[in-house]
């Protein structure tokens, strides 16, 4: 017998034991958890790992006393899906067993990750972006060598941003980014900066570009990434509202993004109703079949919320507008860290036909549900008692229960997911969470079903939190066809 048929023998052998044998021998056998053969082949470890589900896997024992538990804490770090509080712990144990430092191990992380899907990194990033200054800089030149030679964009971003809060300052980045034609990557990487003082650094520069850049896709950029940075709200604004009335493409479209998030309390109340009624004319420009679009979604959606900022008056013909344009789109933004939507509420007509969009720029995977009223707490308590699901194409932490009437599967970091229907033809409090086990206490608000949208745009009114009882203070402005953002944050 060959040597290559002796290693296939040798694979299928431990296989057959992989989930017969303890990870330690100290393991109890009636433990529950799975148990992997860990003392073999490296090639035998990492396809028994592999075909664990992520549960599983988080039930593995490990320790850090032993190299054999290397390759379960490199699963945890790099495979799609595994809680944050896991990745964390990864970090700390394979420095550990490496006897090496956190930023190398996300690092080489990001390395092996990049290649493969595009939320893992993403997710390593903002791992990479908590590590204390101190602690990047010490890790410079490879920081620098990831900016200048990274094949994913993801990584080169996070790089930069690495580079900014080592530095405490934006010169040292915005020099390398000019000398390696890295621009792009250094603007798409600002928002990932923890550190607001040191966004604030980038201004004058990404001002600039935003306004006049030496092409497009860097003028775009740029367009992207002013609003996430603060002390400037108001004159972002009135430069990203001459940008959707006066560009065109691309530009447009990234300067109604970037536009929505900046916090509405900061808004100029002087260019709202122009901008608003720019935005109106933008979709009615749109040809029809166009409208179901991200892009105009999200136009659409702005349009709503700046309309939630004028009084009934001047709202309703902007909503009116926007009604007859367009489905009922509301968009859902995650907020980094927070475990929270970007809406507390929002108000559908009875019977007609809505479109959520749940955009998850968070760093963990999140779903939407929406309940009947008053079952908000019951179907969270349900779902936060379910085991996740076997089959990944089922939906995850959602209850079968009829008390559920419309779900997301979880969206990925990274991710978006659109969930279309029609509203429920009783009017009433409905409520929307996610049931991730956990995110519910934070991460739920009202959908609001009323039988006429005119006429509850000449008296809106505002629902009850269904944690409270109390009624929402954040969204005085909200109107009967919008809904007004909570306060972002960057």
């Amino acid at each position: 017998m060959n040597k290559k048929n002796l290693l296939v023998l040798g694979v299928a052998s431990a296989l057959s034991l992989s989930f017969q044998v303890r990870a330690a021998d100290d393991a109890p056998a009636d433990s529950g958890t799975p148990q992997v053969f860990l003392d073999k082949n490296p090639r035998i470890v990492a396809y028994q790992l592999k075909r664990l589900s992520n549960a599983q896997l988080v039930a593995l024992e490990r320790k850090t006393d032993h190299p054999k538990y290397k390759p379960v804490y490199e699963a945890l770090l790099t495979r799609k899906g595994i809680e944050k509080k896991y990745r964390e712990e990864a970090v700390e144990a394979l420095a550990t067993l490496g006897n090496s430092d956190s930023v190398s191990v996300l690092l080489e992380a990001i390395r092996k990750t990049e290649a493969e899907d595009k939320t893992t990194p993403r997710e390593l990033a903002s791992l990479l972006m908590a590590q204390k200054p101190a602690t990047l800089a010490g890790q410079k030149e490879k920081l620098e060598s990831l900016a200048k030679e990274s094949e994913s964009a993801t990584v080169k971003q996070a790089a930069y941003a690495a580079l900014a809060t080592a530095d405490g300052k934006a010169e040292g980045a915005l020099k390398l980014a000019s000398e390696n034609d890295g621009m792009k990557a250094l603007l798409a990487g600002i928002p990932m900066i923890a550190n607001g003082k040191v966004r604030e650094g980038f201004y004058a520069k990404v001002k600039e570009l935003a306004e006049k850049a030496p092409d497009d896709a860097t003028q775009v950029a740029a367009l992207e990434a002013i609003s996430a940075i603060p002390g400037h709200e108001a004159e972002e604004f009135a430069l990203l509202s001459n940008a959707i009335q006066k560009g065109t493409g691309d530009k447009q479209l990234a300067a109604v993004r970037s536009i929505g998030r900046i916090p509405a309390s900061k808004w100029p109340k002087d260019q709202v109703a122009p901008l608003a009624q720019a935005v109106v004319k933008l979709v009615e420009t749109t040809p029809a079949a166009e409208r179901t679009s991200p892009a105009v979604v999200q136009a659409v959606q702005l349009g709503n919320d700046l309309a939630g900022a004028l009084t009934p008056d001047k709202a309703a013909p902007i909503r009116k507008s926007l009604r007859e344009l367009a489905v009922r789109v509301v968009v859902l933004h995650t907020l980094n860290e927070q475990m929270m939507y970007d809406l507390h509420y929002f108000t559908v007509q009875a019977g007609k036909p809505v479109q959520i969009i749940l955009d998850n720029t968070d760093n963990m995977p999140h779903n939407v549900v929406i309940t009947v009223p008053g079952a908000f707490q019951e179907i969270a308590l349900t779902a936060g008692a379910m085991s996740p699901p076997d089959d990944p194409k089922a939906k995850a932490f959602v209850p079968d229960s009829p008390k559920v009437l419309q779900s997301t599967p979880l969206v990925q970091p990274g991710e978006s997911d659109t969930l279309s229907f029609t509203a429920p033809e009783k009017p009433g409090n409905y409520t929307f969470l996610c049931t991730y086990p956990g995110h519910w206490v934070k991460m739920y608000g009202v959908m609001q079903v009323v039988a006429d949208l005119d006429k509850y745009d000449q008296s809106p009114l505002i629902p009850k939190d269904p944690m409270t009882h109390k009624p929402y203070e954040s969204q005085k402005n909200e109107g009967g066809g919008g809904a007004m953002p909570a306060e972002h944050h960057h």
